[in-house]
């Protein structure tokens, strides 16, 4: 009897996981634009959202993935085995058969475009010269929109080109010697560089490179433009160069491209300034926030700080005894005047990443609901699961 029951008990567990539930699609002013059975949701992305969809077959769950328009219908009818990335970006998106382990591309209307045969595809990115990535036997290529592959298989490296131009070194080279190619797939910088990370062009129009075992910064002709014996160089912000000095990758500050210190080299971990000209640094364990001129904007007292310029608060998480989950740690908020904002209790936490108009927030009974950025509630928190607003939308769900 005990097994029995116990089996019974399992089999609801299993039908409660893997059965659809309700979702309901918000827009900004609480209202619901549409509702759907399904397994999961993601976000919205160029006016549309993949869904995955459960159903039984042969008394087996099986599950399919499909594409919604913000009316809630289907363009894309569910039955691929997964997606790449965030859905449609540039008017496709990589799918994958049930019965296939290569990749199709699709476009808004589920359109097949040809392709090769791909078992491994790069994400589809924005601004990308509309090429993809695509890999047959592990050699990097790049195709376009319409599936044709525009660079040949042949290649190991970065799958997007910065400023024109992506980091690769020929996949038969015996020496793995770094160059960058353009869209076209010409030789814009000789394979010469040892590869210093995942090596990439900046707005200032300058990448690091590895030239005889030193990590240097080079123009898009390839021509050296800033070397150091200062430090490890890692990139620059606001027209200044951020190194570490030690072997256990502390001791970070900023140098001029006269090779001068701008901020000394005291700091255990230092960010980038961001766009707003502050970053997070670490000293004595601690993290904070300074601006270039080296001024305490946050004290150092927390564990981590979530400073993204685009979000409406930034978030500091004091350090715990025990690993806790973000929502139960301790923490302070800041507005973007690094001025700390007292939370009313009954929100309990906020989701200070959030990026839309509406940021979410979730009671101490985990029900979560919507704020604007006067902290007023424009949304009751009714919902088990809220997703951040994106595209103007955002799912929700009571179960």
């Amino acid at each position: 009897m005990k097994k029995l029951l116990l089996v019974a008990i399992c089999l609801m567990a299993i039908t409660s996981f893997s059965k659809n539930k309700t979702w309901m699609c918000l827009q900004e002013d609480g209202s619901v634009a549409f509702q759907l059975e399904a397994k999961y949701v993601y976000d919205f992305n160029e006016g549309f959202a993949p869904v995955k969809v459960s159903s039984i077959v042969n008394n087996q769950w099986v599950y399919n993935i499909g594409f919604v328009n913000k009316k809630g219908e289907f363009s894309v009818p569910p039955r691929y085995k997964k997606t790449k990335g965030s859905g449609f970006t540039n008017g496709v998106a990589w799918v994958q058969k049930h019965d296939s382990d290569y990749w199709t591309l699709i476009d808004t209307t589920g359109r097949e475009i040809p392709t090769k045969n791909y078992e491994k595809v790069g994400y589809i990115f924005k601004n990308n010269f509309d090429l993809i990535a695509v890999y047959r036997n592990d050699q990097l290529g790049f195709i376009n929109l319409k599936g044709e592959e525009v660079i040949p298989c042949k290649y190991l490296g970065g799958t997007f080109f910065a400023h024109g131009l992506a980091c690769v070194t020929p996949y038969e080279s015996k020496e793995e010697k770094y160059g960058f190619i353009n869209p076209k797939g010409e030789i814009a910088i000789p394979f010469q560089f040892k590869q210093a990370g995942m090596a990439t062009f900046e707005d200032n129009g300058m990448c690091r490179a590895n030239v005889a075992g030193k990590t240097v910064l080079i123009d898009k002709s390839g021509k050296i433009v800033f070397k150091t014996d200062k430090g490890n160089i890692q990139g620059v912000s606001n027209n200044w160069v951020r190194v570490f000095t030690k072997k256990d990758r502390s001791g970070w500050g900023f140098l001029s491209f006269d090779d001068q210190w701008m901020i000394q080299p005291k700091y255990d971990d230092l960010d980038e300034f961001n766009t707003l000209g502050y970053s997070a640094a670490r000293k004595n364990g601690l993290v904070g926030l300074i601006d270039t001129a080296d001024q305490t904007l946050i004290s150092f007292k927390y564990e981590t700080i979530y400073a993204d310029p685009e979000s409406f608060l930034i978030t500091a998480l004091y350090p715990t005894a025990e690993p806790e989950s973000m929502i139960n740690t301790p923490k302070d908020y800041y507005n973007q005047n690094f001025e700390r904002i007292e939370i009313p209790e009954k929100l309990h936490y906020v989701y200070g990443t959030d990026k839309g108009k509406l940021i979410r927030y979730q009671t101490d009974n985990k029900m979560i609901g919507y704020l604007n950025k006067q902290l007023t509630i424009v949304i009751p928190a009714v919902y088990k699961r809220a997703n951040a607003f994106n595209d103007g939308l955002a799912w929700v769900s009571k179960l």
